[in-house]
């Protein structure tokens, strides 16, 4: 069995605690080297928490800086104030359902907050 090389977080949560928790996970994976690579997928709830929360906020913006190719998901950015401010943060707007499939089948493992 293959060791696990590349972690796909998807910050779903509208819990503080949780999206904080996905949030220093993800940079303390990058920032250690714990794995290869490190995407992170912004979906649901967590989108709207990461544009009300300043201390979220500050903290995705520095996760999606040291990421590859931050991304949220365009149906619950379809608020432009919401799509505008993760747009400010460095994470693109996307469909996210076929990016978290392909990572799925490229070796990224899940894991969802």
């Amino acid at each position: 069995m293959e060791p696990v090389r590349k972690i796909l977080v998807i910050l779903s949560t509208a819990e503080r605690e949780k999206a904080m928790a996905g949030l220093i996970f993800a940079k303390n994976t990058h920032d250690n080297h714990w794995f290869d690579d490190v995407r992170v997928v912004l979906f649901g709830p967590f989108e709207r928490l990461v544009t009300e929360d300043k201390e979220i906020r500050d903290l995705g913006a520095e996760v999606f800086k040291v990421t590859v190719h931050p991304v949220a998901c365009n149906t619950f950015a379809d608020d432009p104030a919401v799509s505008n401010a993760i747009k400010s943060l460095g994470c693109e707007i996307d469909q996210v359902g076929g990016i978290i499939s392909e990572c799925i089948r490229n070796g990224y493992v899940p894991l969802v907050f």
